[in-house]
């Protein structure tokens, strides 16, 4: 499960087992004050890889809602 949370969020985030148990991802470009205000993280945890994936999965879910619309 850890190996497919990382071929889907690999390229956002660096995502780890932590030594204490659980697992975290860590964003590999930190965001700006603009992406912190808006609700996302630099940094994402989860006891299980479950729950780390259904956090990374809110936070994509944030960042589609934070983007600007192009106006054309």
């Amino acid at each position: 499960m850890l190996r497919d949370l990382m071929a889907r969020h690999g390229r956002t985030w660096i995502i780890a087992e932590g030594s204490g148990g659980g697992c975290y991802a860590v964003r590999r470009v930190s965001l700006w004050a603009h992406g912190l205000e808006r609700g996302l993280c630099n940094v994402r945890c989860g006891a299980t890889v479950e729950e780390l994936a259904r956090n990374l999965e809110e936070e994509t879910r944030l960042e589609r809602r934070s983007r600007p619309r192009q106006a054309f």
